[in-house]
């Protein structure tokens, strides 16, 4: 009897974790803001990972304080996220994080060094 009570406890345990993890947020209850910029990426919406949609989420909501040509960027590097493949979003994701390991006083020439590469 006293391993059926340990498995039972234990799957009791994961579902009661499960909502916290696996729950996704629904495009319908998004605000009317962060619907509107995130427009590009509503039919790709429920596939994106927890964590990326939390992202999209903060970046919405901080839109309507950026200055207009900000947004205008924004908005552009949304729709071009949202043509992504989901091996160019993951060949991005390693790309900022390299980048992010690189110094701040450094930053601009490697910035630049890659401009002159995509030039080529």
């Amino acid at each position: 009897m006293r391993p059926i009570r340990t498995n039972v406890l234990l799957t009791v345990l994961v579902l009661c974790l499960l909502p916290v993890t696996a729950n996704a947020e629904k495009w319908n209850q998004l605000s009317e803001i962060a619907q509107q910029v995130l427009t590009p990426l509503k039919a790709s919406w429920d596939t994106l990972p927890r964590s990326e949609q939390k992202s999209f989420i903060g970046v919405a909501e901080a839109y309507s304080s950026l200055p207009p040509e900000k947004q205008q960027r924004l908005i552009s590097q949304i729709h071009e996220w949202a043509g992504l493949t989901h091996e160019q979003r993951e060949q991005a994701r390693e790309k900022f994080k390299a980048f992010s390991k690189v110094p701040e006083d450094k930053r601009e020439a490697v910035k630049e060094m890659v401009r002159e590469q995509e030039q080529e």
